[in-house]
């Protein structure tokens, strides 16, 4: 089934135990902050049932008839992947609407619970079917709940001194379910999510095998507490929002994702048809990655779009100036634009070449070029704000506000004084220097760089999935060093040169 946007909102009045601002929420509803971030994520269900949306958004469920979610198939070819990425990029580019931890988590848990049924003879893939079997009859909102709190990161989970409910753990196994302790943190889309797939973010020992944990959970659990990090500054419920954060001030512009969430987990019960994994401490490693995998291609689709309106924020900024024609401010432009096109073809490519599972034929995007792209819009995205910064000059730092450009005494004089190129309206070079400054924020930079993981998770991910075999070959060709022809690419080359 497909929820209309009125349904999935009511279906947040759900009584979880929820703080945000050192205040208890009884109703996500009713407060204010939350209330605005449920309409922004209302927003993929008004697309979904739009009628030039539908079609992308959704598919035919193969057993019922019912229009579902395409997010809830499992991908199995190129095709899967690539529509995979354009709802990603829709969504990006309309503003709001829905995350892709949960269907990334989804996606890696079908992947890797194959796995270990085919070689362990678990039975995981049952329960995942089963979960997959609920979302489409009950169309939630789903995210992942991955990374762990850690502790002390030079200590394994349970070696850690102080207690061990840093990773998330069973504690007890029952019949008809487990009980889990610990906590999860910088969960995005929790405030707006209806349930959660909990899951491994690192690989794991056998001492540390209580960690090795996949499951999904409704948010409000019996003994789940969610605590929300403080909303943007742009959250503020007042009249000049949209013009002093433009990126973040107003429903639709991708607010739902600010409320990133602190998820703790008191002896809270897990059904055994929701649980994914429970021990296979030697697939955890392979859930964490798969997910990473699914999740940066996500990430790859949001920084697209991003990278593009960066390129053009910069194009405006240098033609509101009166640089568009100065040889200096077109190499900044240029790098601009080269950023965001390897964060696309980079994307694109991840698509058109993925892994294909021989066991199960299930699809996973290319490693390789998946981390290309994430690692272009981490490293790359601190420079990209400097060279918007750049063009934009000084005034980047000290524009007015809403309520300064709103007042009858101020206004003159910011229209006569801040004006840049003749015909450009003043508020239109204004307006363009808040989202410059908005976007070349510390916390905008932040996001780029740790979200879908750090950089030093890209260098891991990068140096595995690199054939070596085949740069290896490569160079032995051309040094003259035998065994390149080893290498199948090499071994039916015609002789070079010819004798």
């Amino acid at each position: 089934m497909i929820r209309t946007p009125e349904q999935y909102i009511q279906s947040l009045s759900d009584g979880r135990q929820f703080w945000i601002l050192g205040e208890k929420v009884p109703d996500l509803n009713k407060h204010p902050f939350t209330k605005k971030t449920i309409k922004a994520a209302s927003m993929f269900w008004v697309l979904m049932n739009h009628p030039d949306y539908r079609d992308v958004l959704t598919m035919e469920d193969e057993e019922t008839g019912e229009m579902v979610n395409f997010l809830w198939k499992q991908p199995r070819t190129a095709e899967d992947l690539k529509r995979r990425r354009e709802i990603y990029i829709t969504n990006a580019r309309i503003g709001g609407g829905i995350a892709g931890m949960g269907p990334d988590a989804l996606a890696a848990a079908g992947v890797v619970g194959a796995k270990m049924d085919r070689e362990l003879g678990t039975q995981y893939m049952d329960a995942v079917n089963d979960y997959r079997l609920h979302l489409k009859k009950t169309d939630p909102y789903i995210t992942g709940a991955i990374t762990d709190v850690k502790g002390d990161r030079s200590l394994h989970p349970m070696s850690q001194k102080q207690h061990q409910d840093f990773y998330v753990r069973w504690v007890d196994r029952q019949k008809d379910g487990i009980i889990v302790r610990g906590a999860k943190m910088h969960i995005s889309s929790t405030t707006v999510a209806n349930e959660a797939i909990v899951s491994p973010c690192r690989a794991h020992r056998e001492p540390d095998k209580d960690c090795a944990l996949c499951f999904a959970t409704p948010l409000n659990a019996k003994g789940i507490k969610i605590i929300s990090s403080p909303p943007h500054p742009s959250e503020e419920l007042n009249e000049g929002s949209a013009w002093d954060f433009p990126k973040s001030g107003e429903v639709g512009n991708g607010i739902a994702f600010h409320n990133d969430c602190l998820i703790v987990f008191e002896d809270v019960f897990v059904p055994w048809n929701r649980v994914f994994m429970c021990g296979e401490w030697q697939y955890s490693r392979d859930l964490a990655w798969a997910f990473g995998t699914y999740h940066r291609l996500f990430g790859t689709c949001n920084h697209t779009v991003g990278a593009q309106s960066h390129s053009g924020l910069g194009a405006l900024l240098a033609e509101f100036n009166g640089l568009e024609r100065d040889r200096v401010i077109r190499g900044k432009l240029a790098m601009l634009a080269r950023h965001a096109a390897i964060i696309d073809m980079a994307g694109r490519a991840a698509c058109e070449y993925p892994v294909i599972d021989p066991d199960t034929g299930m699809a996973v995007p290319n490693l390789l070029y998946t981390n290309v792209a994430k690692w272009e819009y981490a490293d790359g995205g601190p420079e990209s704000s400097k060279i918007i910064a750049d063009i934009a000059g000084g005034l980047v730092a000290t524009c007015p506000s809403y309520k300064d450009w709103m007042n009858p005494e101020e206004r003159p004089l910011l229209e006569r004084y801040l004006a840049g190129k003749d015909g450009v309206p003043t508020e239109h070079r204004l307006k363009a220097m808040r989202l410059a400054k908005e976007l070349t924020s510390c916390g905008s930079n932040q996001s780029s760089l740790h979200a879908e993981g750090s950089l030093g998770a890209q260098i891991m991910a990068l140096y595995a999935s690199a054939d070596w075999e085949l740069y290896k070959a490569a160079a032995r060709r051309e040094a003259k060093i035998p065994g390149w022809e080893r290498h199948p690419l090499f071994k039916d080359l015609p002789e070079y040169p010819p004798k």
